[in-house]
């Protein structure tokens, strides 16, 4: 380890920072390729360690699910169930159960699989009893890095979009609802318009319902962009940012972008649906909207913008948002999300990857690392629970605690 480095993690105090949300036991079933797992964990950071393809993975996807939406692989509820073909009966069932501590106590969260009738779906259930996804963002934040995110600022605008809607759910638990809704009724409009059928009345419904979604979605992307970027300048002008993750500025371009930022939401509401009944006439379904934003991110450091960036450069400015968007949950909802990331330190030199472990380790939840081995954890400046998961999972049990060491 380099001299400054050193320097660093000694002026560096490990009991200055707890946990304020952290699960302290999490049971998967028949979940992936989990038959039956058990952890039970302490109030710290977490490493899953082991040979690719024995399940870390999976864990972290389990402990997404814990959150609104589909988690952080996007799968549908029915692959979750158990791999092993040999063994998997028609009857069979998933599940995740969760003992989550929070400043406010104790919460049960349990997912998994309603019943064989409605594979499709998942069930929520609140201590233990019946409730919803949007009630789960109410109890618990959750963030993620994974390998696959790493290619996001090359993938297209499409993906920024849900990149950005994602984090803004975090603020607003309703937006992701509103987006599904929006996307179906633009499906739904433009089959009414290309097959012609005369359904002025039904157009007129569902363009207003677009209109309204259109305004409240960009609306609360705005927020979050803000928010953020407000976030960067008070870190600038404090010194306080970590320096070698870099600032950036998001930017939300678009027409109803344009048109927030000189009128009121209802104003823009009417425009839009105007605007939709213009086109009708000459049917046209392609329109300026929510779901043609464009999402202009630059280093602020260099002002470079990302799609111009290396590709080391991306990952640093993928990792800083998620840090920033992290510090900005704790700072505004006293809500420090809990940090998945998923086979992470591979793809960072000495240097950066202490500077992950440094701002991990004054983050205020728990933060849950995947990596093939344990040796790059050495130097993690707090406490972490190494568990190597083959290990766990050739127990008959499949259990682990953390009071009998490390696995």
């Amino acid at each position: 380890m380099s001299e400054n480095i050193i320097n660093i993690s000694k002026n560096y105090d490990k009991s200055q920072i707890s946990n304020k949300f952290y699960l302290k036991k999490l049971n998967l079933k028949r979940f992936r390729n989990h038959l039956n797992l058990n952890l039970v964990l302490p109030n710290s950071s977490v490493l899953i360690y082991g040979e690719n393809g024995c399940g870390k993975t999976n864990i972290l996807e389990a402990i997404s699910l814990l959150n609104p939406g589909k988690g952080l692989r996007k799968s549908k509820a029915e692959d979750y169930l158990f791999q092993n073909v040999l063994s998997r009966d028609e009857n069979e069932l998933w599940g995740i159960n969760a003992d989550l501590f929070t400043p406010n106590g104790k919460v049960n969260i349990g997912t998994g699989s309603k019943d064989n009738l409605l594979k499709k779906s998942r069930n929520i259930r609140v201590n233990y009893e019946n409730s919803t996804q949007s009630a789960l963002g109410k109890i618990l934040k959750i963030s993620w890095i994974t390998p696959q995110m790493c290619t996001l600022f090359q993938a297209g605008m499409s993906e920024r979009r849900r990149f950005i809607d994602r984090l803004t759910s975090a603020l607003d638990i309703f937006h992701l609802n509103r987006v599904l809704k929006y996307e179906k009724l633009l499906r739904e409009r433009s089959n009414i318009i290309l097959q012609f059928q005369n359904e002025n009345l039904w157009l007129e419904t569902i363009e207003k319902q677009i209109s309204e979604l259109a305004v409240s979605i960009v609306a609360s992307r705005l927020s979050l962009i803000q928010t953020l970027n407000d976030l960067y300048e008070d870190e600038l002008k404090s010194n306080s940012l970590v320096q070698d993750f870099p600032p950036v500025k998001i930017e939300l371009k678009g027409k109803i972008e344009d048109l927030l930022s000189t009128n009121s939401a209802l104003k823009v509401e009417d425009y839009i649906q105007i605007m939709l009944k213009k086109l009708r006439a000459s049917r046209d379904v392609s329109f300026e909207g929510p779901h043609t934003s464009k999402i202009e991110i630059t280093n602020r450091k260099n002002n470079k913008k990302v799609e111009i960036s290396s590709t080391g450069e991306q990952k640093l400015i993928l990792i800083s948002l998620i840090l920033s968007h992290a510090r900005m949950l704790n700072i505004k909802f006293n809500m420090a999300p809990i940090l998945l990331l998923d086979d992470i330190v591979e793809h960072l030199d000495e240097k950066h990857r202490y500077a992950l472990f440094l701002e991990i380790s004054k983050h205020y939840a728990q933060s849950w690392f995947t990596s093939t081995s344990k040796e790059a954890f050495e130097e993690f400046p707090k406490n972490i629970d190494k568990i190597f998961l083959p290990k766990v999972m050739n127990d008959s049990k499949g259990y682990y605690d953390y009071q009998n060491g490390d696995a």
